[in-house]
């Protein structure tokens, strides 16, 4: 995951598909940057990368929305791919993740 921040706007590009192995290690990355999320207004996650996710992907994704939600931010995420779209409007989550 590779973490930019322009203004207020923090950007993670995630590298890797969103599935069980890959989710562990986000976390972690995750953790290093929690107390950043006070700093920005608005956490894009940018999943142009991601082809694959599982349930444990997905609950990457919720857990980090409620995160920076909790802060008091924005969540968005962005350049995903239709089938990852669809599978969010499945599970009633495009309007938490403005899609």
């Amino acid at each position: 995951m590779i973490k930019t921040v322009e203004n207020d706007v923090m950007k993670l590009n995630l590298e890797d598909d969103l599935i069980a192995k890959n989710v562990k290690t986000l976390n972690m990355k995750l953790m290093d940057m929690m107390d950043e999320f006070d700093d920005v207004s608005e956490v894009v996650l940018d999943m142009a990368t991601v082809k694959n996710i599982d349930s444990v992907g997905v609950t990457f994704v919720i857990n980090l929305y409620k995160k920076v939600s909790d802060t008091g931010g924005n969540f968005r995420v962005v350049h995903s791919s239709e089938d990852i779209r669809q599978l969010f409007k499945l599970m009633k989550l495009e309007d938490f993740f403005d899609l």
